[in-house]
């Protein structure tokens, strides 16, 4: 037959069956082609996207005259003539090092374009980073099939785990990434925000083993950022129709963004999150099909963990202040994560646990069957609920009574800490088991979160921690006090211990960006119950080698930006000065350069931003938000202008009682919960706690909290002294800055710098 029944019917000629069909040209064939979808009135898919769609990184139908994006929107579809096809072809085929100048200077970089090529050839950055990195600084990712690889691996690795984001199905994406179809079985969103970590993680490696010149040769752009920024408008764009893949990719893209100190754009995203979640019904039950397929199985429980990442990033980043929590008070009534172990092989466990199921006094005996997810998910609960609490301003609650929530909450995280499974204690042999599975930071992580929400809420009872709730104490038994005392003191210093084992074994131990947090915490507690509860030597000389190890630890840590160490110890290196650990203080000012004003050196915040630190993210976001507007001529936001709030006057010290009975003889005493778990809950080397201060060019050492230079003679501090210097602090560490008493010498104290 030499031409088909639909080109006859059609009334064109057919190329198809003509015997002369092999001699036509390509060009003819092609308008041969074109005559047929004209005369059926079909639209023809080309090769190549519009420029809308293009420009926008959105998926083209490719259909012509017009997309179908561009006849929804109303656009004009232009697609590129042949001059600019070949236009792009040469642009492509130019160096990655012009492609990362253009990205370089996108970004608003003051250097010259000269001037970033040779920082980034330098051979010594080559042979660090094992890859050249200004193909990581483009605005797509790279084509080379062996570096996505490398970037996703690295995101598995080291962040998957972090604050429960282990959504992603690690063999369907890999699967999809071998198959090349990643971008449409998880949306480009999820795959650049995954890749935005990896690069981060692998260019802040890199760094450890660059020298001080090498590091400071850097240029300041960081691998990932452009990734970030490009997920990050494509999910707001299509904020109206959000999808799975997008939660995934907005849940990555908080981890991201508090990494790079962006609080303001993560308190929007969570709000955005949360609101998606509700649209999507993911947080209510939805039975499945009696005869559903393992894939839905697989999927539910994806949407399951993206609702408990949302929730615990929330929970983390408010802190405990209602007016900033989306879930508030409401638990997602959904089952907790099912173990890695099933998830990774696609089953699903026979016994689903649920939040508010485990949230009573049977705690203890569903803690050893949850899987690391799910346990983080527990205590980051708790930590939102010790945060409430504290900021309770009730004088009159009966907290040491056994029904109080106070005393509820630390039965609750002392069956945690008690009952936690043995495969996650850290211990030589798990170390390297965690660190092959890529849960070595989640782990250090958890162990973290559980002691520091532990003193968190028994901070309370120390002088100088003037939280709403800290008044109650003045009723309480002298015993209970002097027993949250205790257990504040001994959960403080085992983060110092936590550290040393950390240190020991591998710098990815502490990829969690809780770590800094809860190190600066647990000095402020150790030096504060030091000076005010316990100055015998023992205590003294483990405070001052805990000190240093916190010291060194915040010093250390080099991918939260060049100033953030010195922001890191700013609120420490005052309360060295007056609680008798000057030496210390002076040592890290003097060897280490560093110039530290008196800044108030804050235990709580102020009431206006809900008793904050000034690390928190809201209080962070919200300076980030003035200094933004104050530099574009905007409104700046009255409420949070710390500097002029007015003064508020410290309460009287609750502490200046009888002395405390310490002998802890009576039954009441005996019915308190455990200082400490009946199993080794990590292991320290034996060399590390042995290490003192005198192995570590020895600082003098006293046997008391400090002493003082008065008239030529030396005169030593007592307790009171400290107690009274506490409660006269807690104004000027809580409020601002009052008037100090007069017979402390700030300047003389502390130099500056």
């Amino acid at each position: 037959m030499p031409e088909c029944r639909n080109c006859l019917r059609l009334g064109v000629g057919c190329p198809g069956f003509s015997p002369q069909s092999e001699f036509i040209s390509r060009k003819e064939m092609q308008k041969s082609a074109d005559d047929i979808f004209r005369a059926a009135g079909v639209e023809k898919r080309r090769v190549g996207s519009c420029e809308e769609c293009r420009s926008s990184k959105h998926r083209c139908t490719k259909t012509r005259p017009s997309c179908r994006r561009c006849i929804l929107r109303q656009l004009p579809c232009v697609y590129p003539s042949k001059g600019d096809k070949q236009q792009e072809r040469e642009s492509s085929t130019q160096p990655a090092s012009s492609v990362a100048s253009s990205t370089a200077a996108a970004a608003g970089l003051t250097e010259s374009t000269s001037v970033q090529s040779l920082r980034w050839t330098n051979p010594a950055l080559l042979r660090a980073f094992g890859v050249n990195i200004e193909s990581l600084c483009t605005d797509t990712l790279p084509k080379d099939h062996g570096l996505r690889l490398r970037l996703v691996n690295a995101f598995f690795d080291r962040s998957h785990h972090l604050r429960c984001v282990s959504f992603v199905h690690p063999p369907s994406f890999m699967q999809s990434l071998e198959s090349a179809t990643v971008a449409e079985d998880y949306g480009e969103p999820l795959l650049y925000a995954m890749c935005a970590l990896g690069a981060r993680h692998i260019y802040f490696d890199a760094t450890l083993a660059l020298g001080g010149l090498e590091r400071e040769s850097l240029p300041s752009i960081i691998p990932g950022q452009a990734w970030a920024e490009r997920a990050r408008k494509e999910i707001l764009g299509e904020m109206h129709a959000p999808t799975v893949q997008n939660l995934m990719a907005g849940a990555l893209l908080c981890e991201y963004g508090l990494r790079e100190d962006q609080h303001a754009l993560v308190f929007i995203l969570l709000a955005f999150l949360h609101r998606a979640i509700r649209l999507l019904g993911l947080d209510t039950p939805r039975p499945l099909p009696s005869l559903c397929t393992t894939a839905q199985m697989m999927q539910r429980e994806v949407e399951n963990r993206i609702v408990w990442a949302c929730f615990v990033i929330d929970g983390l980043a408010a802190n405990g202040v209602e007016k900033n929590m989306c879930w508030k008070d409401n638990v997602p009534n959904i089952p907790l994560p099912c173990s890695d172990d099933c998830f990774n092989t696609s089953q699903v466990s026979s016994i689903s646990h649920y939040l508010s199921q485990i949230e009573d006094p049977a705690m203890h005996t569903v803690i050893a069957d949850l899987d690391l997810a799910a346990l983080l998910v527990v205590v980051v609960r708790l930590r939102t609920k010790v945060m409430q609490l504290i900021r309770v301003a009730d004088p009159n609650m009966p907290i040491w009574e056994s029904s109080s929530e106070f005393v509820r909450i630390i039965d609750q995280l002392m069956a945690l800490y008690n009952n936690l499974p043995e495969r996650y204690y850290l211990t030589d042999a798990n170390l390297y088991v965690l660190q092959g599975k890529g849960m070595l930071g989640a782990v250090f992580a958890l162990h973290l979160f559980i002691h520091a929400v532990i003193f968190d809420l028994s901070r309370i009872s120390l002088a100088g921690f003037s939280f709403p709730l800290a008044p109650a104490f003045k009723h309480a038994p002298p015993e209970f006090r002097a027993h949250c005392q205790s257990l504040c003191r001994f959960h403080a210093s085992r983060v110092s211990d936590i550290l040393r084992t950390g240190m020991s074994f591998s710098p990815n131990a502490f990829d969690d960006l809780f770590c800094p947090d809860a190190t600066i915490e647990s000095t402020k507690v150790q030096i504060i119950y030091a000076a005010t509860v316990d100055q015998s030597p023992q205590i003294l000389q483990v405070t001052r080698d805990n000190i240093i190890t916190n010291l060194n630890f915040l010093l250390g840590i080099h991918d939260r930006g060049e100033e953030a160490p010195t922001q890191f110890i700013r609120g420490i290196i005052p309360l060295c000065h007056l609680f008798g650990f000057r030496d210390i203080a002076e040592r890290y000012q003097e060897t280490l350069g560093l110039s530290i004003p008196i800044d108030p050196a804050e235990v709580t915040g102020s009431p206006d931003v809900h008793h904050l630190s000034a690390s928190a993210s809201f209080r962070r976001g919200r300076l980030q938000l003035q200094e933004s507007q104050s530099k574009t001529g905007g409104k700046t936001i009255s409420s949070g202008n710390d500097a002029k709030l007015p003064l508020i006057q410290a309460t009287q010290s609750m502490f200046h009682e009888e002395p405390i009975d310490k002998g802890g003889g009576s039954d009441y005493a005996s019915s308190l919960p455990l200082l400490r778990p009946s199993y080794p809950p990590f292991e320290v080397a034996p060399e590390l706690l042995g290490q003192t201060v005198a192995q570590r060019n020895p600082l003098h050492i006293v046997p008391s909290a400090g002493v003082m230079a008065q008239s030529g003679s030396l005169l030593q501090p007592s307790v009171d002294d400290y107690i009274k210097t506490a409660d006269e602090m807690s104004a000027f560490l809580t409020w601002g800055m009052p008037d100090m008493p007069p017979w402390i010498d700030l300047p003389d104290q502390m130099p500056p710098g």
